[in-house]
């Protein structure tokens, strides 16, 4: 019985798993922004908002970080969020990334779209 049990908890855990951002990268991004401002700037401003929004009883918490392919990635802690912002010829376009459509990513994305 302990064994059955278990077994449907691991089970349902899976469900709720976050997907990876590569994984979330293999999927089209929720949106896709351009600015003209300076792809830096952005990713600065981005962080700073991310880092002081309150979520919950805490704050989000946000990461910096070298783009795989040029430009910054910045995620919030647990990487259910993020953003790959890359220069272009007009500025600067960014790719948003959620975990899920709850209002915390809305929360997320406009957050962003005050930086562009």
């Amino acid at each position: 019985m302990k064994g059955i049990i278990g077994t449907l908890a691991l089970a349902l855990l899976a469900g709720c798993a976050t997907p990876t951002m590569n994984e979330m990268r293999n999927e089209e991004p929720r949106q896709v922004l351009h600015s003209k401002k300076a792809a830096k700037v952005i990713a600065d401003c981005v962080q700073r908002e991310w880092q002081e929004m309150p979520v919950f009883e805490g704050k989000s918490g946000a990461t910096q970080e070298p783009g795989k392919k040029g430009g910054y990635t910045v995620a919030t802690v647990g990487e259910a969020y993020f953003v790959d912002i890359h220069p272009d010829a007009s500025g600067s376009v960014a790719k948003y990334y959620a975990s899920t459509y709850r209002w915390i990513a809305r929360k997320h994305l406009n957050a962003l779209k005050g930086c562009l």
